[in-house]
């Protein structure tokens, strides 16, 4: 299990308590349940998926409210499932956990909407966490067409 493993049984949870409207702890343990008959789960990398779940659930308001104020016509509440789930991960690890630089996280989010999510995914999500990144004080400098 990589860490890239974990960013997706956090998703899935993520999901599924917003979706399915489970309880968090509970659907948690069931889709670790189901991870570990696909393989083996390294359990630190577990307890990591653990702490976004977590953090995205109880900083939800947090999170939603960033993601408002840099979305120009498009509500929380009429956002794509999938493509929300992975924004408030995203959120949850770069700023409030801090536990992954805003690059490393946000190319995950990218792949994970690639993965998961529809055609428009991965710009979505990329266009909304670059807005709440910046807002927040990251900046991306490119020079000669490369960014530093």
């Amino acid at each position: 299990m990589t860490r890239h493993d974990s960013r997706i049984l956090a998703l899935r949870a993520l999901f599924c308590w917003d979706v399915g409207n489970m309880d968090p702890e509970d659907g948690f343990n069931y889709l670790v349940s189901e991870a570990q008959q696909e393989y083996l789960l390294d359990p630190a990398n577990v307890e990591y998926a653990r702490q976004l779940t977590q953090t995205a659930i109880m900083k939800v308001n947090e999170i939603d409210q960033a993601i408002d104020d840099v979305s120009v016509g498009w509500p929380v509440s009429r956002m794509p499932k999938v493509d929300l789930s992975i924004i408030r991960l995203a959120y949850a690890e770069a700023i409030i956990l801090k536990g992954a630089p805003i690059e490393v996280v946000l190319d995950e989010a990218i792949e994970l909407a690639k993965e998961f999510g529809s055609h428009a995914s991965p710009k979505f999500v990329n266009g909304l966490l670059m807005g709440i990144f910046r807002k927040l004080g990251w900046s991306r400098i490119v020079k000669n067409g490369t960014i530093r």
